[in-house]
């Protein structure tokens, strides 16, 4: 069993293909390809963090949670996340997908996951890493500040194994 995160797919949104500058011709192509990037990576044992905007639409929220691969895929909820809570609410979120909170604390990497970049968090000197799910370009990975950017416009729109990211951000 491996951990991976990844951030920002925005599948089924037409607009993310020009707002962040996506080699895709069109959002069916971008929402394939991102699927298919993710079940090549990732194994049914696999856990998946995702960090925020996963999907445009619930019914593309639903269809994709159904063909993604995976053990447990864990959302922390970004801005644009409300197809995910709505499936939550009408009872339709597959079951190996859980909402766990906008803000999360994963002890067993020592990191906080959250959306948005937590330079301002009371705790960010406790030596915790920040794995953020902002596509923003000005918030990259920087292993000085130890923030890890997820985002899949800033990891060649695919999952990333985390243990081996917080190990090369270690090294350095």
């Amino acid at each position: 069993m491996k951990i991976f995160v990844t951030g920002n797919m925005q599948l089924g949104r037409p607009s993310a293909i020009g707002k962040w500058k996506r080699p895709f011709e069109d959002v069916d192509k971008m929402t394939e390809t991102l699927i298919e990037n993710w079940n090549n990576l990732i194994t049914p044992h696999d856990i998946v963090y995702h960090i925020g905007n996963f999907a445009w639409d619930p019914k593309t929220a639903y269809d994709s949670l159904l063909k993604l691969k995976g053990k447990k895929i864990f959302f922390i909820l970004g801005e644009n996340d409300q197809p995910l809570i709505d499936l939550q609410n009408k009872g339709t979120l597959p079951s190996r997908a859980k909402i766990v909170s906008d803000i999360f604390l994963e002890r067993n990497i020592d990191s906080i996951l959250s959306y948005w970049p937590m330079s301002e968090w009371y705790g960010k000197n406790k030596g915790y890493y920040n794995i953020i799910g902002y596509p923003n370009r000005k918030y990259k990975t920087n292993p000085k500040k130890k923030v890890i950017n997820c985002s899949v416009d800033q990891s060649n729109f695919k999952p990333q194994d985390i243990n081996s990211m917080i190990g090369l951000i270690s090294e350095i």
